[in-house]
């Protein structure tokens, strides 16, 4: 399962015994869990934010996620998946968006967010 960064941001929030938690953890259980490489400069920011250390935390995270590593190919789709939604009514969504969302397309993943921005989009999991 491909993570959003704002269920990244949710599971910090809540904790282990939250019924978010559990909700995000049924749903991706024994499976093997991936974010974009972009999504440690957005995570990074939130724990700024918040006064955690960055490093720290990234450094916990990669121990259990798998960072896809951006391309050519993943950042030309993710802005043409901008493009395209933005189109369609969505106005907030944003190139950072298309390209978490290319990077899921790219290794045959469901992207798992809270973003209502993604709604109305295939291949994403809206809690």
């Amino acid at each position: 399962m491909f993570l959003d960064t704002s269920i990244i941001i949710e599971i910090f929030r809540s904790g282990k015994k939250s019924e978010t938690f559990e909700e995000i953890y049924e749903l991706i259980k024994d499976d093997p869990i991936f974010i974009s490489a972009i999504q440690i400069g957005e995570i990074a920011d939130w724990c700024l934010k918040n006064n955690i250390n960055p490093e720290k935390r990234i450094s916990k995270l990669k121990q259990i996620l798998n960072v896809v590593p951006l391309s050519e190919k993943i950042c030309l789709e993710g802005s043409k998946i901008k493009h395209n939604i933005r189109k369609k009514g969505t106005k907030k969504f944003s190139l950072i968006d298309g390209i978490i969302l290319s990077s899921a397309i790219s290794i045959n993943q469901k992207l798992l967010t809270m973003d209502k921005d993604f709604r109305k989009i295939n291949d994403t999991i809206v809690l």
